[in-house]
């Protein structure tokens, strides 16, 4: 079985180093890919052999933030069941409910202890990686195509 990969849009070094090793420790081996921006991420799913499991999006980032990358992705056939989660330092009712009005699947605030984004990171893996029923790829090819 092929490792599930997730795609990760965040612009924050220290925050995609402690993901990385948060996503380490848990042992599942999920293949990891970090973007800087939204642009970045949307480029790499137009080349992308197969789409990742799913999608993580911090909303303050350079170029094409959460919220532009989310509506890119839900604009796209190609992409609009694909698993989308924001997981970002806001706690704002406002950027919650635009996220889910977007059609994103799952609206985390980051935690500020790394046992904390620990925890968050293993049940992220265990809901959307072992126990959500996620459609499959589209069989229509990738974003070009739609």
């Amino acid at each position: 079985m092929t490792p599930h990969t997730i795609y990760i849009a965040d612009d924050d070094e220290d925050d995609q180093f402690l993901l990385q090793t948060a996503f380490a420790s848990t042992g599942l081996g999920c293949q990891l890919k970090f973007f800087g921006n939204g642009e970045q991420l949307l480029r790499q799913l137009t080349i992308a052999v197969e789409p990742p499991t799913l999608v993580l999006l911090d909303l303050n980032m350079p170029i094409l933030d959460g919220f532009q990358t989310l509506a890119q992705l839900r604009s796209q056939t190609a992409y609009e069941t694909l698993p989308v989660v924001i997981l970002t330092t806001s706690n704002q009712h406002s950027d919650v409910q635009r996220a889910y009005e977007m059609g994103a699947n799952s609206f985390i605030t980051k935690p500020h202890q790394y046992a904390d984004l620990l925890r968050t990171v293993q049940q992220l893996e265990q809901f959307w990686l072992n126990i959500a029923q996620l459609p499959r790829p589209s069989q229509t090819g990738n974003a070009a195509d739609s």
